[in-house]
């Protein structure tokens, strides 16, 4: 792969005129990207812009039609992950590449097992595995604790680890904060730029705006796989320059308003909800009204609304829907009467990656599209893909192709449709734009406030204050488990009210 050669003003990565083909699609249209050493680098986009496979191209899984790849200025070849992880690459996903059921110093020397007279040296390993956990803040952590019982934000540093263990010159992080909570991101952002002063440089990719404000140092952004304008320093641009040149338009209005919409009657009712993450919860909502559920990590919230739905089991509490008295035991009773959820975890809770949205689209109403003798008519369920993928706006309108191969945001549009065509009544969004760039938002608020507009009744779990502020009517606050307070969202209230109901106070 040969040999480097050093000093500060040559870039650490320049990669020039790079083009990767997939059948009938140009992925990367001579893209340039250029890191320097010791810099945050932002690399932003909308799905579907490029990122993922440049990312790929980066570290040998894709290989390029056309263009250069340089390492501190000496023409490379990159042809596998391991070459690209001796140069110093590392890369920490979006969905973690980690083994559950093994430990951590077993996951973290996964293949870089550390060996003496040709056995593991596993002495060396957690002697290695310890200094590199203190580092990223983990050292109440066992290193033989298996992944399985650390949260999600232990398991992202975890990951940082590694890479720090492997003394990796270029970390670069695919939306690292995406599952994290304030307090989570706030160590992370401090960390990035603690490595990024000892020299260590970091390609980071996010969709939230203001990390990659706090954090970076250059940026350049993606569009339809070629560069949009110049990479440019962050102390140079706004968030709404930056948002122009991903999607190509300004977003006048980053949470749009709602026409003609009549707030009615009160459709569900849920009174003294407990089970073993929460406590005592009673709220309701109406139809036309969008209801925002927040919380920090560990308040409860995605557990509560599980066991709405029938995910998980309630201790004890009463569901009123429509005046009655209903008994959800299981998802499909809570389907029955209308209710449904659009999990934070769409890809193994929401879809079946491996099959066609035409599939996933029809899989819970199936018995609408069958004839008078029994059978599936599929011309009907193509129709009504293709009837509901119009309004989605879903991207491409490809009913045979499979949903893995579908963005995020039209990931989560497939999710919806599913759940319009079984005809509900009441959508319960949790995390509705995670990991969904900032166009796909908008067009997913979009969708949510023609629901609404139609006598739809949302309820929105979200982790950010701003979505909630943004678009909710009310808003219900927990913290550990329990209801802080439930508040009229009439702007009298704005995100430090909220977080002190978040944090236990009071108003």
């Amino acid at each position: 792969m040969g040999e480097t050669r050093s000093g500060t003003d040559v870039p650490l990565l320049e990669m020039r005129g790079i083009t990767k083909v997939f059948p009938g699609v140009v992925a990367l249209d001579n893209v340039n990207l250029t890191v320097k050493q010791g810099e945050v680098h932002l690399l932003l986009g909308e799905n579907g812009a490029g990122k993922s496979t440049l990312i790929k191209t980066i570290i040998g899984i894709n290989k390029p039609e056309g263009g250069e790849i340089f390492w501190l200025g000496q023409l490379m070849k990159i042809h596998s992950l391991k070459d690209a992880y001796e140069l110093g690459i590392s890369v920490i996903y979006q969905e973690l590449s980690n083994i559950p059921c093994l430990s951590i110093v077993e996951n973290m020397y996964l293949g870089f097992e550390k060996r003496k007279n040709g056995l593991i040296d596993w002495k060396k390993q957690r002697v290695c595995a310890r200094k590199a956990l203190d580092r990223v803040g983990l050292s109440d952590i066992d290193v033989d604790t298996p992944m399985e019982k650390l949260g999600m934000g232990q398991r992202q540093l975890v990951e940082i680890a590694m890479a720090i263990d492997r003394k990796a010159k270029l970390i670069i992080m695919d939306e690292p904060t995406s599952s994290l909570g304030r307090s989570e991101i706030d160590f992370l952002m401090e960390l990035m730029l603690e490595l990024n002063r000892e020299g260590v440089s970091i390609l980071f990719i996010t969709h939230k705006l203001d990390e990659a404000k706090r954090v970076g140092t250059r940026v350049t952004v993606l569009r339809n796989g070629k560069n949009s304008g110049a990479t440019m320093s962050v102390k140079d641009v706004t968030e709404e320059d930056i948002i122009q040149m991903m999607v190509g338009r300004t977003l006048e209005e980053k949470y749009p308003k709602r026409k003609n919409v009549r707030i009615g009657k009160e459709i569900l009712r849920c009174q003294g909800l407990c089970a073993d993450k929460f406590d005592k919860i009673s709220f309701a909502v109406k139809e036309g009204e969008m209801l925002g559920i927040f919380g920090l990590i560990g308040a409860g919230r995605t557990e509560l609304v599980r066991a709405i739905f029938g995910a998980d089991p309630l201790a004890t509490g009463n569901l009123i829907f429509n005046g009655e008295e209903i008994e959800v035991k299981r998802p499909r009773d809570a389907i029955r009467q209308g209710v449904v959820l659009i999990t934070e975890n769409r890809k193994e809770e929401g879809l079946i990656l491996i099959h066609n949205v035409i599939e996933n689209g029809t899989i819970v109403p199936l018995e609408k599209f069958q004839n008078k003798l029994g059978f599936i008519d599929n011309k009907k369920r193509l129709a009504a893909i293709e009837e509901y993928g119009q309004e989605l706006n879903l991207r491409p309108m490809q009913p045979e192709k499979l949903a893995m191969n579908f963005s995020g945001g039209n990931q989560q549009k497939i999710v919806i449709m599913k759940w319009l065509i079984s005809g509900a009544k009441v959508f319960i969004f949790d995390e509705p734009t995670k990991g969904v760039d900032v166009g796909a938002k908008v067009e997913i608020y979009n969708i949510m406030n023609r629901l609404l507009e139609n006598g739809a009744s949302i309820i929105m779990v979200s982790s950010e204050i701003d979505e909630i502020l943004g678009m909710s009517d009310r808003v219900m606050v927990m913290y550990e488990g329990k209801q802080t307070g439930i508040v009229k969202n009439d702007g009298s209230i704005g995100e430090e009210e909220i977080l002190t109901l978040a944090t236990g106070g009071t108003l």
